[in-house]
């Protein structure tokens, strides 16, 4: 209620839409969200300012091609069942170090890491699964793949009866997301983050003030990553067009961009970055457990329920996990419960 950029209607037409979702997520019936919005009396700026920044940084993917129970779960979930659902975390390390913490655990509890290993083949013969690495075949009890959709026709021989599942993956569909990132010899403003409306940007992450490794800085001003969820529009522009617009967008926002020396910049387009969660796509996502014993499938394109999130590839590990240790006689339940609902929507959970 206290968002500036909103008019009173606006923000009634939300409160409408809110009230719909607080009895439940809706069923996918092929309509898009963007469609129920509008069903629902959204205003165009309640839909561009608070609904579409949102979803698309959330989904990656456009309201016009987000299904209904997707776009109705991120609302009801971060927004109405609890307070606490709708905190955001920011690292404060880079990713990579972030990640290093579940090789290490891996390691202690006996496992073995291989970083840069390429795995030509994965498959299951003589009641054993087995990995192709750089040409060495090794054997193991069970094998997880958890590569994207697209990798696994590559790494699955022809042998195995795998036919079904790649006409199922065949109709999913990925959505890019673009980083660019500058270094400026200044600060450009106090903010750590910011949401920027009506533009092609749509996020602004300060990482000099985030990040606890003072190495990134690398002598700049400042350090700034932007992020363009579902940049389509961008695929086919030229890294110096895509610095261009992002330059000019971030100077309506922060003045001192116009007087600021860019250091050094990069752009990094992740072309197929999630599977675009569009209406019916639900039914082609596979569950862990295939057609073949000891040869699980993992990811946040599996069918775990939630969009391609990164709390979407969590539950597919413990849906993984779960069905590995049916397969060896040991069933046990790893994935944790959602947030409980609190004060009025334990009446409608």
């Amino acid at each position: 209620m206290r968002f500036p950029h909103l008019s009173a209607l606006d923000k009634a037409s939300i409160a409408v839409a809110m009230l719909s979702l607080m009895e439940g997520v809706p069923a996918d019936t092929g309509e898009s969200f963007l469609r129920w919005l509008r069903r629902t009396g959204q205003t165009q700026r309640a839909i561009d300012r608070f609904w579409s920044p949102v979803l698309v940084s959330a989904l990656n993917e456009e309201l016009s091609d987000v299904s209904v129970p997707y776009g109705a779960m991120v609302f009801r979930d971060a927004f109405l069942k609890s307070a606490q659902a709708g905190r955001m975390g920011i690292p404060s390390v880079a990713l990579s170090q972030l990640y290093a913490g579940a090789a290490d655990y891996i390691r202690e509890r006996g496992g073995e890491v291989l970083l840069r290993a390429v795995v030509e083949n994965v498959g299951v013969a003589n009641e054993r699964a087995w990995v192709s690495l750089a040409g060495e075949v090794q054997r193991f009890d069970y094998v997880i793949s958890a590569v994207p959709f697209l990798s696994l026709s590559k790494i699955l021989p022809p042998d195995m009866h795998w036919d079904a599942l790649y006409e199922n993956i065949a109709h999913l569909r990925t959505s890019p997301i673009t980083g660019i990132h500058f270094w400026f010899d200044r600060e450009l403003t106090e903010l750590e983050h910011a949401v920027l409306l009506d533009r092609t940007i749509q996020w602004m992450f300060q990482k000099s003030k985030i990040l606890d490794d003072r190495r990134l800085l690398q002598d700049a001003g400042s350090y700034l990553e932007l992020v363009v969820s579902s940049s389509k529009s961008l695929v086919e522009k030229s890294r110096q067009e895509v610095l261009d617009l992002a330059l000019s967008e971030l100077a309506e926002f922060f003045p001192e961009v116009k007087n600021a020396r860019v250091l050094k910049a990069t752009v990094i387009k992740e072309l197929h970055a999630t599977f675009a969660p569009e209406p019916g796509s639900d039914r082609f996502r596979p569950k862990p457990a295939g057609p073949w014993k000891r040869l699980f499938l993992s990811g946040d394109w599996t069918a775990t329920g939630w969009p391609a999130t990164m709390e979407g590839a969590v539950r597919a590990g413990y849906g993984a996990a779960e069905a590995l240790a049916a397969a060896h006689g040991q069933a046990r339940h790893f994935l944790v419960a959602d947030l409980p609902p609190q004060d009025l929507m334990r009446l409608f959970s």
